[in-house]
């Protein structure tokens, strides 16, 4: 199982980027109630049949990692919002892309901790990819996003170790904010 919610996200953004995506969304929403986040990408998709099989945590379709016989970032995902109370759902069109859905209850018991977004998420955007990953992260009361595109304009090479310490700061700067303002 995941350690963390940051870790299941990154799974699922790592997924996408496999997946060729070159557009990626991640919006985070945090409320008292619930926790809900969704991966959106514009990648190569699944067929009905590779959905139900990709939930299988005993399938791998041998392509993105030919030493492993197993696949379990789907079904960890499924597992831990059941656990929780909550659900995720995927939904796929061969060619068109992929969203994965999930919420669970905030103060659920077997819900794992959210875990530090910041250097996830500092991760996500130094991935090396042609792509573009926007973060939205919202709460009640406040919300901020991040686009690699930006980041890239502004900053250049997003694996230089200054701009990483620059990213990771920013981000924790903005986390900092949602916690004041709820």
């Amino acid at each position: 199982m995941h350690a963390t919610l940051c870790d299941l996200m990154m799974d699922l953004v790592q997924n996408s980027t496999e997946a060729d995506a070159s557009e990626i969304e991640l919006t985070i929403i945090e409320t008292k109630e619930q926790i809900e986040f969704t991966i959106k990408d514009n990648g190569k998709g699944m067929s009905k049949e590779t959905q139900t099989k990709a939930i299988d945590p005993f399938y791998s379709d041998g392509e993105k990692h030919a030493h492993r016989r197993v696949g379990l970032g789907l079904p960890f995902l499924l597992q831990t919002a059941e656990a929780a109370d909550g659900l995720a759902t995927i939904e796929s069109e061969e060619g068109h892309g992929t969203q994965v859905h999930f919420y669970a209850k905030a103060q659920h018991m077997d819900l794992p901790p959210f875990g530090h977004f910041a250097s996830t998420a500092t991760l996500m955007l130094s991935q090396p990819t042609q792509g573009n990953l926007s973060i939205v992260r919202k709460t009640e009361t406040d919300d901020y996003s991040v686009t690699r595109e930006e980041l890239v304009e502004t900053l250049g090479d997003l694996n230089d170790s200054q701009n990483l310490t620059l990213i990771k700061a920013y981000i924790e700067s903005m986390e900092e904010n949602l916690e004041k303002a709820g």
